[in-house]
């Protein structure tokens, strides 16, 4: 598989001062990059950074999670998880943003506009803003980033399943109970904990893929479960379930079968090309400069209560120790 893109810039760091000077060298440092970082840029990610960092100068520095970063992992790895954090796309109709569990446990509080337009940071009552958190794993000589999002519930609504339910008959729903155990729709349960990974071989060349129910995604079709993938910068996630994907254009390139060859051994071959908010999606989006961060490794996790108990928290699933594994835990 091909996929000829550059990285997009998302975060540069300038001064914290509010002397004017200062606020353009920022702009500069930020404009001049391009050159430097990557030849396609994807805009509403660069808008963010730059609009990023002449806040943080304005105000002198920003409640991001930076320092906490820093503690946790020195300032080169902190830099390091800063890079590769995902800018997130939602679905059109997706209202809920991570948030800090420890803040926020209901739908309502981590609620945002579903404006295909807006670039969300903090929730609707402002109390709470975008979060994930992180850990990181060195292994068999790779370093893997790991990004947690947070959403206070998760609820399937692919094909209309969570309305059928609703409207269906005593008979569809004692096959629940029997199948399930719980009259509720199978589709729903508290505690959504997704997952955003970044894997960087010893080279440095980095692959990437989303959690999307019981397994993971590079691209959102069925080839690509379980697979790693060149990332783009950006995570898309799906509306109510918030199963992620890189969202990709797929373009079937060569199709192989030799002459005399059973159909079996039929081979397509697909080429790949990102797909960016604004020119290709048009919907709202968290873009990785205004994301706050919480490094697992400095949380108390023992005081952490789950509400639906067959949820595993990060720090339970297999994945947070064995970053190849293939099991999202729920």
């Amino acid at each position: 598989m091909t996929l000829p893109y550059g990285r997009a810039v998302r975060d540069e760091r300038g001064v914290a001062t509010v002397e004017w000077t200062g606020i353009v060298v920022v702009v500069a440092i930020a404009l001049g990059s391009l050159g430097l970082v990557a030849p396609t840029v994807d805009g509403r990610s660069l808008g963010a950074a730059i609009s990023h960092a002449l806040v943080c100068a304005v105000e002198g520095g920003c409640d991001d999670g930076d320092a906490e970063l820093v503690a946790a992992y020195g300032e080169d790895d902190a830099e390091l998880v800063r890079r590769y954090a995902p800018n997130i796309v939602y679905e059109q109709g997706e209202l809920q943003l991570p948030v800090d569990y420890r803040d926020c446990r209901s739908p309502e509080c981590a609620e945002a506009p579903d404006d295909p337009d807006l670039d969300a940071h903090r929730t609707t009552d402002g109390n709470h803003p975008a979060t994930a958190f992180t850990h990181l794993v060195r292994k068999g000589g790779e370093t893997f980033i790991q990004y947690y999002l947070y959403y206070p519930d998760s609820n399937t609504t692919a094909l209309g399943s969570d309305r059928a339910f609703e409207a269906a008959g005593p008979v569809v729903r004692l096959a629940s109970r029997a199948l399930t155990g719980s009259w509720d729709y199978p589709g729903y349960h508290a505690d959504d904990w997704e997952h955003y990974q970044v894997r960087i071989d010893p080279a440095g060349a980095a692959t990437a893929r989303a959690s999307s129910h019981h397994n993971y995604q590079w691209c959102k079709q069925l080839r690509c479960r379980n697979t790693w993938g060149p990332p783009t910068g950006w995570t898309r996630v799906s509306k109510g379930s918030h199963a992620g994907h890189i969202p990709l254009r797929s373009d079937l390139e060569r199709v192989e079968l030799s002459l005399g060859a059973p159909l079996s051994s039929l081979r397509l071959q697909h080429s790949y090309a990102p797909l960016y908010p604004g020119p290709d999606l048009r919907e709202r989006t968290t873009t990785a400069p205004g994301l706050r961060f919480v490094p697992i490794e400095r949380l108390d996790t023992e005081d952490y209560r789950p509400l639906d108990p067959e949820i595993a928290p990060p720090w339970e699933k297999d994945v947070y120790e064995n970053p190849l594994s293939e099991e999202t835990g729920g």
